[in-house]
């Protein structure tokens, strides 16, 4: 509380005199609001309302967030230091919102953990407000025009509306409050490179980086105008030695600003050996904790393989040339069945650009948007990730419809037909978003009848049950899921691609399993009854196994069930020899143990299947020989398999639509 009334506090001495320096020059600005700017502003307003009162309620949070975000600060908060997350990939790259969440786990007075995600909520909107900031001031800036009501242009991008893009508890908007002011800062130091312009750009990008590593999507093509600038100031001839050096100096106070801000780089060299991890673990080998083929699984699965570009570049570049026009009309990945939700207007717009006379501002903006588009597409094709890219699109699309307007009557016609067409086109993706809102309005319902308290607890109540059931000591492993918000535990995952602690190809046993579980700290073990099938037989044995084994006591908490590892390990497995029948790519017949750890979430071309130690004509006539039986439900068995592995074997119940039988020790 103290720190942001220090801030405060400093910068009034300056405001105050910059306050009486433009009251006696008569230069204070002055609200004006008539005729469009005031109808687009209160429209804007009543936009704004309808996104603040969807963030209104715990129901809010995105699922990322209650992976990623604010766990993040939720853990912070709780050690009460900067730590890292060796059970959780995603955790570790950077993530600046998830620090300033921490300050809303860490305001006094909440008594209730969902009061202190709700603040969070609430800081995410103030982020989104300050954004629009940006964009009025990025727009008059490009348009080179004392233009009003720009911000509003919100309402000709209604992506901010749609799941996942919303005000969630996520890190794109936080990423996002950076490009505006990026862009016009960019001019700033293109003009003379004055250091302290430069000090800021860098500052700018360095935070935009720190926040999402996707901010390389405008950071990129901005760093790339400014070197081409440099360098042309660099050999003309119109600079001495001296003003050359001092100008080499300042570009380097950019990238001294720009490394300054990224102290994240240097968390993740403390605590894990490597400043970009968990990426390029193959080429910082000492990466820790780390798995056999981490490289892979990041680039593979951390980084969904269905939402990648071509591998051949030259077809990469044409397909992401193509998507830089085509991205809003062909989404690939949003919650609103394919609907275009972001961006159409801006690429409608860009033929005005052709017409509208000398606006160099405009023509850089757009080339700035396409670029971070082109980088986007030839990376990632995740569109919520275009989040990052709005306050820029907005910007240039306000500013190119303001000058579009001043050429004349036909061309108002036109701007007002594709407003019009935009507005009709997404006006309904302003309220996509009604479920929250409805949780929002019995919230605030709730609190006329007393009835807010015991309204708050029922948000993500199995986790908060399981967080106040657990040992303050307690350190929980989740299998097969990632969403813990809630469980203010350390926790680790054991999910095959985002993490590096846990790998059941490299346990043989379930006493290798419980030892590796001891290993880490590991006092309790959570899962669903009623799981998805593990992607990997071996891992679904294994777990289903250490249930059987040590999950006597379990206790249910909604869907979730938590059991406690006991002290004492779980004996031996009767052997590795493995009967697979009707599941996945195996073929049916015997198989070991280890070879049967392929992961299903891998791209198919990289799932190899092993051939079968032994086969059958009947692979029921296997039963016999093998340690473990493992089948689909939908596998015919006879009388006589049912008591043969009634007498020999004790049936284990696993998840999903399999079956699974141990042999008697």
């Amino acid at each position: 509380m103290l720190w942001p009334t220090l801030m405060v506090l400093a910068g009034l001495p300056r405001a105050r005199g910059a306050w009486l320096a433009a009251k006696s020059a008569g230069t204070l600005p002055e609200l004006r609001l008539d005729g469009f700017p005031l109808v687009a502003s209160v429209a804007g307003l009543l936009l704004l309302g309808t996104l603040y009162l969807g963030a209104m309620t715990p129901d809010a949070i995105n699922y990322d967030a209650t992976w990623v975000h604010m766990v993040i600060a939720q853990d912070y908060a709780r050690e009460g230091h900067l730590i890292g997350f060796p059970g959780d990939w995603q955790l570790n790259v950077p993530h600046l919102a998830s620090v300033v969440y921490t300050w809303a786990f860490l305001v006094p007075g909440f008594a209730l953990p969902q009061l202190k995600w709700m603040m969070a909520l609430h800081l995410e909107v103030l982020v989104v407000v300050w954004a629009l900031v940006g964009v009025a001031a990025a727009a008059r800036w490009l348009a080179e025009r004392e233009v009003r009501a720009t911000w509003s242009a919100l309402a000709l991008f209604p992506g901010i509306f749609v799941y996942d893009g919303n005000v969630g508890g996520s890190a794109d908007h936080f990423a996002a409050l950076f490009m505006a002011p990026l862009l016009w800062v960019t001019g700033a130091v293109a003009r003379r490179f004055d250091r302290g312009a430069c000090v800021l750009w860098g500052v700018l990008a360095g935070g935009a980086l720190m926040s999402k590593v996707q901010s390389l999507y405008l950071v990129a093509p901005l760093s790339l105008v400014l070197l081409v600038r440099a360098s042309w100031l660099l050999v003309s001839s119109r600079h001495d030695a001296k003003e050359r050096r001092s100008l080499l100096v300042n570009v380097g106070s950019i990238a001294a600003a720009t490394l300054g801000v990224l102290l994240h780089l240097a968390s993740n060299l403390f605590f894990f050996a490597n400043p970009v991890y968990p990426l390029a673990q193959n080429v910082f080998t000492g990466s820790h904790p780390s798995v056999p083929g981490a490289a892979l699984q990041v680039s593979n699965i951390m980084a969904d393989w269905r939402y990648q570009p071509p591998a051949d570049f030259v077809e990469r570049f044409v397909t992401g040339l193509k998507m830089v026009f085509t991205f809003s009309f062909e989404p690939h990945y949003n919650f609103v069945n394919g609907a275009p939700t972001f961006g159409s207007l801006f690429t409608l717009c860009l033929p005005l650009v052709l017409f509208i006379g000398k606006a160099k501002r405009v023509w850089l903006g757009v080339a700035v948007a396409l670029s971070g588009l082109l980088f986007w597409a030839m990376t990632y094709w995740v569109d919520r990730n275009l989040q990052i890219l709005s306050p820029v699109l907005i910007a240039v699309t306000a500013a190119v419809i303001v000058r579009a307007w001043e050429l004349g009557f036909f061309a108002r016609v036109g701007v007002i037909a594709l407003v019009a067409v935009q507005l009709a086109w997404g006006s309904a993706l302003f309220v996509s978003g009604s479920d929250r809102i409805v949780s929002a309005v019995t919230l605030l319902r709730s609190t006329l009848d007393g009835r807010a308290d015991a309204q708050l607890r029922s948000y993500r109540s199995e986790f908060v049950q399981i967080d106040e059931a657990l040992p303050k000591s307690a350190v929980l492993m989740m299998h097969h899921t990632h969403v813990k918000l809630g469980i203010d535990r350390p926790v680790f995952l054991d999910l095959f691609g985002f993490q590096g602690s846990i790998d059941y190809r490299e346990l043989h046993s379930v006493r290798e399993l419980y030892d590796r579980l001891k290993a880490l700290g590991v006092t309790h073990v959570s899962f669903a009854p009623a799981r998805p099938t593990s992607y990997s037989l071996k891992e679904e044995i294994l777990f289903s196994l250490l249930i059987d084994q040590c999950g006597k006591t379990a206790r249910n908490f909604g869907s979730i069930s938590v059991f406690e590892l006991p002290a004492q390990p779980p004996p031996p497995m009767p052997g590795s020899s493995v009967l697979v029948m009707g599941i996945g790519g195996y073929p049916d017949g015997l198989h070991l143990l280890d070879s049967i750890a392929v992961s299903g979430l891998l791209p198919p071309p990289m799932q190899h299947y092993p051939a079968a130690v032994k086969t059958a004509p009947m692979a029921q006539s296997l039963i016999g020989e093998a340690d473990v039986v493992i089948c689909a439900t939908s596998t015919p068995l006879s009388p006589d398999d049912y008591a043969l592995l009634g007498r020999d074997f004790r049936y284990v119940n696993p998840a999903g639509a399999i079956r699974l039988w141990v042999r008697n020790r």
